[in-house]
């Protein structure tokens, strides 16, 4: 039994540092760290079992209300989406009036063979924001083809 607990706390700590480190570097990272358990905002962090089905090793998600002043607003949120947009070899964005309404970047690898993507999209008053960064041996036609994909 208690080799069992060890196992377990060991895997939760595993598990952790994983998800930790898959955004290291990356300034999305600070969004997802201060508006993931905020009330109002929906992180999605999908499983090993279901990511395998799709050559992705890490999927997360954070739907959320950015504050309208102080230091985490949107001023901080578009900064921090710039930052790693600079590191991006492929960018797809859709800007109205100037302000950003969603972009694709995909990130140099990781590490060999396995690519990086950061989704971010703004609803039309900028009240709400969706981020998205995704890990995996898929490539970026592959991610477009099953985010479009009826099924």
């Amino acid at each position: 039994m208690k080799q069992k607990m060890r196992y377990i706390l060991s895997t939760l700590l595993l598990m952790v540092t994983i998800s930790i480190s898959a955004q290291e570097g990356l300034y999305i990272g600070d969004i997802f760290e201060h508006y993931g358990k905020r009330h109002g905002s929906t992180m999605v962090q999908l499983s090993a079992d279901v990511l395998k089905a799709y050559d992705i090793t890490l999927y997360k998600s954070l739907s959320f209300r950015p504050d309208a002043s102080g230091p985490y607003n949107w001023t901080w949120i578009m900064a921090c989406v710039d930052q790693d947009k600079h590191r991006a070899k492929k960018i797809k964005e859709t800007v109205f009036d100037g302000n950003l309404k969603s972009g694709y970047y995909q990130l140099p690898q990781a590490k060999k063979g396995i690519n990086r993507f950061i989704l971010f999209k703004t609803d039309d008053k900028r009240k709400r924001a969706t981020l998205i960064y995704i890990e995996g041996t898929l490539n970026s036609a592959e991610l477009v083809s099953m985010l479009f994909s009826k099924k």
